[in-house]
């Protein structure tokens, strides 16, 4: 039986296609529309989940958590800018980073020590996060649904449910 870390990270996969494969549909100008809303434009939805879910990589492989913020802001400006195919091919790219790590033997039970901006240290492990940056995409996508909406379009499901009775049934092979 996979472990529930990787399935949980296959399901986030699964589910930001199910969102880029969406906004493919759509007329090119709805990725960048400026709306008023939680976010300002989808494609700043995404490049604060990339940026986040680089940062935590960055963390897994043994940075700190000063040099994977200070990368996230350096990247900021650049990762907004991006068209949706770049987008997409850069969280693909990223999704095999993160595959590449926990295929190593220790990749996710590797013990961590983040240090906070405050100054506080937390003890976790990579498979105690893995569900974060899971939930954290669950979330993000749950906004670009919103702002979908408020645009007029609908979006498309990403829910867990669904990606398992799709597995199960062979709709989706791994």
């Amino acid at each position: 039986m996979e472990r529930l870390e990787l399935q949980l990270y296959d399901y986030n996969e699964w589910a930001n296609g199910q969102i880029f494969n969406r906004l493919k549909e759509l007329p090119k100008d709805v990725y960048g529309k400026e709306i008023q809303s939680v976010f300002s434009s989808i494609s700043r939805v995404l490049a604060h989940v990339y940026l986040s879910d680089l940062g935590w990589i960055e963390v897994f492989s043994g940075k700190n958590m000063e040099h994977a913020l200070t990368l996230q802001e350096q990247l900021k400006g650049e990762m907004e800018s991006k068209g949706l195919e770049e987008m997409e091919a850069k969280f693909l790219k990223l999704s095999e980073r993160y595959k590449l790590f926990f295929n190593q033997l220790e990749g996710l039970d590797k013990s961590l020590k983040i240090e906070n901006p405050n100054g506080d240290i937390m003890e976790t492990s990579v498979f105690e996060q893995v569900p974060h940056v899971v939930n954290h995409g669950t979330y993000h996508r749950g906004n670009i649904t919103a702002m979908l909406r408020q645009m007029g379009y609908a979006s498309v499901p990403t829910d867990y449910g669904l990606y398992l009775y799709l597995k199960q049934s062979g709709a989706i092979v791994e």
